[in-house]
């Protein structure tokens, strides 16, 4: 089909318009809900809580957030758009100095080979930002949405955009332009547009966002781009729905260069163990674990590459693969496809919702990489510093199946309150897999001194023909699950099984009953009294009344909440 072009930029700040009242619940800054600019649609969601549900997170760091309270030299605390570091933490003897911000990639030193998003990432940069697709009477219309003068994307021209968009229908991202100045711009993969905008917003920013229902795909990092193996940088800025493996086959955030042409690197999440920690693939290793494991509330996330190894840093936490590397280069690549792993790989759907990302030929020094953490969380109001800690342990009903952009209950969850969320959830997922996601979640509780909160929802799938999986054997594994978190400081949250057929519901309230299963809170959103008992209630549930539906995780997010919600973040 003949495709429309049309240019919009601002030349004036657009302020965010009220916002409209939606069934997710009253927008932000309020306590709860989302701050959906009028013209949106009822469908988007905005993350995170306003700052003051953070448990008293919002202030001035001082002498007694200190290794004590989890912190450590070089941590990084945001309010306001202010930013701290930790330059001490002495016991009740804590000093933090102030940090000027700059723009993400201007952290990078000049080094920047792409850099681009809905926020501005290079300072002084204006102009075209992203080119959307949508579908006006049947016919596909391209738009190129930029970045004005005063540094702000044009929401107004998105939401004239959105406005005029066939009912049912999303907005895709066919091209991310290059602020760098390099003219790396970022396509979208051939035959799979489905990076959405307009669905997502974090912290008031527009997100490329990807789901489970969004399908694979991504973009290509044209050939021209080059980086050294053993020296580059590449980050992220804004959320990941997930900590873990997505459906069918681990996401991919970044593969550099091609199996085609030479040298490939890969990070992502979960592989196939399904365990919750980054992990990395080179010319060394096809799979080699990390110990970092990702948030998926706001944050900046990175991993650049030395002649020593790799790093990895995501909101307060760093991790380190020491292995050499050989020297070469890296030529193009994808964004959020895994397209040289074979049609097996290439079904994982990358998680994130991201206002930005930049790429590198050239690894920052430790003050460039403090530099680019402390810049995107002054331009995105992440707060790192937050220890209050929730991890939820389960299968598709907990990972996002059949939801589009990333929209689970956890993620909508973040609307309720501020804190550190982990999701570990993986579509398929039996008890036995569950409890590989342990690990990563005891791995979590001990690096924060903050209350910590596990929520465990699964069990369906044991029962399922291919797993033969006995309710004997679903009731030892979760209640070795609730063992486990307890001894690693959660309180812990067990999520009754659905109505669905199948589904070991009365063995496991049996087994709370006996005490076989100890968990400090029960929560049953299935009871006949509850609007998601009924799963051939299609309102709320998927027709294959398994899945809830993105009204049932909404439902799920507020019902859990009210259950864990004093207890993630006692009142002061």
């Amino acid at each position: 089909m003949a495709r429309c072009r049309q240019w919009l930029v601002n030349t004036k700040y657009h302020a965010l318009a009220a916002c409209a009242l939606v069934a997710l619940g009253p927008c932000a800054p309020l306590a709860r809900g989302a701050s959906c600019p009028v013209g949106m649609g009822e469908a988007t969601v905005c993350i995170p809580a306003a700052d003051r549900l953070s448990g008293g997170m919002d202030r001035a760091p001082g002498v007694h957030d200190d290794a004590r309270a989890g912190y450590a030299p070089g941590n990084i605390w945001q309010v306001d758009g202010r930013v701290w570091r930790a330059v001490s933490v002495a016991a009740g003897a804590a000093r933090w100095e102030p940090v000027a911000t700059a723009r993400p990639a201007d952290a990078l030193a000049g080094h920047a080979v792409f850099a681009g998003g809905t926020v501005r990432m290079v300072t002084g940069y204006v102009g075209p930002a992203v080119d959307v697709e949508t579908l006006h009477a049947g016919q596909p219309v391209v738009t190129t949405i930029g970045i004005g003068a005063d540094g702000a994307f044009d929401h107004a021209a998105l939401r004239a955009v959105l406005a005029g968009r066939d009912a049912g229908t999303f907005a895709t991202v066919l091209r991310v332009h290059d602020q760098s100045g390099h003219g790396h711009d970022l396509e979208a993969t051939p035959g799979r547009h489905v990076v959405h905008i307009g669905e997502v917003q974090v912290a008031g920013n527009e997100t490329l966002s990807w789901g489970e229902e969004n399908g694979p795909g991504g973009f290509v990092i044209p050939a021209s781009l080059r980086v050294p193996a053993d020296d580059f940088f590449f980050g992220t800025v804004g959320t990941y729905a997930s900590s873990n493996s997505g459906y069918a086959a681990y996401p991919v955030p970044v593969m550099l260069g091609s199996a085609v042409r030479g040298r490939v690197f890969k990070a992502f999440f979960g592989s196939y163990s399904l365990d919750g920690f980054a992990h990395i693939a080179d010319a060394t290793s096809p799979d080699r674990r990390t110990d970092m494991v990702i948030t998926n509330s706001p944050a900046a996330f990175d991993v650049h590459a030395t002649r020593g190894g790799y790093g990895l840093d995501c909101a307060n936490a760093s991790a380190r693969l020491d292995s050499p590397i050989a020297p070469g280069q890296m030529n193009g690549g994808y964004i959020g496809f895994n397209a040289d792993g074979g049609p097996w790989f290439s079904q994982g759907r990358n998680t994130g919702q991201w206002s930005g990302l930049v790429i590198a030929d050239r690894a920052p020094d430790p003050a460039g990489l403090a530099a680019f953490q402390a810049s995107a969380a002054a331009v995105g109001n992440y707060m790192p510093q937050l220890r209050a800690t929730l991890v939820v342990i389960g299968d598709s009903r907990s990972e996002g199946f059949r939801l589009s952009d990333g929209r689970n209950w956890p993620y909508l969850m973040q609307q309720y309150g501020r804190y550190q969320s982990y999701d570990f959830a993986v579509s398929g997922a039996t008890t036995r897999q569950m409890l590989g996601m342990v690990a990563a979640a005891e791995a979590v509780g001990q690096r924060t001194t903050g209350s910590r909160v596990a929520v465990i929802f699964g069990g369906y799938n044991d029962h399922l023909e291919f797993n033969h999986i006995p309710a004997e054997e679903t009731v030892r594994n979760i209640a070795s699950m609730v063992r486990r978190l307890k001894k690693a400081g959660f309180t812990v949250a067990l999520i009754d099984e659905t109505n669905t057929s199948g589904a070991p519901r009365a063995a496991l309230r049996a087994a709370v009953r006996a005490g076989t299963i100890t968990p400090d809170i029960e929560i049953d959103p299935f009871a006949p009294d509850q609007p998601l008992y009924n799963v051939e209630n299609h309102t709320n549930w998927s027709n294959d009344d398994t899945h809830p539906s993105q009204t049932g995780h909404a439902i799920l997010a507020s019902m859990v909440w009210r259950q864990v919600g004093a207890r993630l973040l006692p009142a002061r």
